[in-house]
């Protein structure tokens, strides 16, 4: 902290160190500089859906949806800072229901995950 130490106490009175550490649903430990892309949620989904991703620096990234047959069906391009961001989509931006793939683009990282639309 700026205007504190960050410290804890432990029972014998002895100073013990204060970190934070974040873990995903299986208490696994997320590591903060790591290339991330999540699965859409909710997934299914019918109305809207959120993608989140994290870069572990700042750059440009693209989110291209793909339907099965390899037709483009939205793109969204931009240039994020390192971090957690999100996505936002909504069925109509879609031509159909069905199972759709989104592959997550920057320049030195790719993934993809599959969605469903009903």
């Amino acid at each position: 902290s700026r205007f504190t130490r960050a410290e804890a106490y432990r029972a014998d009175g002895a100073a013990h160190p204060v970190a934070l550490q974040f873990t995903d649903g299986n208490g696994r430990v997320v590591d903060a500089d790591r290339f991330e892309l999540y699965q859409n949620v909710p997934n299914p989904f019918s109305g809207k859906t959120v993608i989140g991703f994290k870069l572990p620096e700042a750059s440009s990234a693209r989110l291209t949806v793909f339907d099965v047959s390899g037709k483009i069906v939205k793109e969204v391009k931009g240039s994020f800072s390192k971090g957690y961001h999100e996505i936002g989509l909504e069925k109509d931006e879609l031509p159909n229901g069905g199972v759709y793939y989104y592959p997550l683009d920057t320049p030195g990282h790719t993934a993809t995950k599959k969605m469903i639309v009903f």
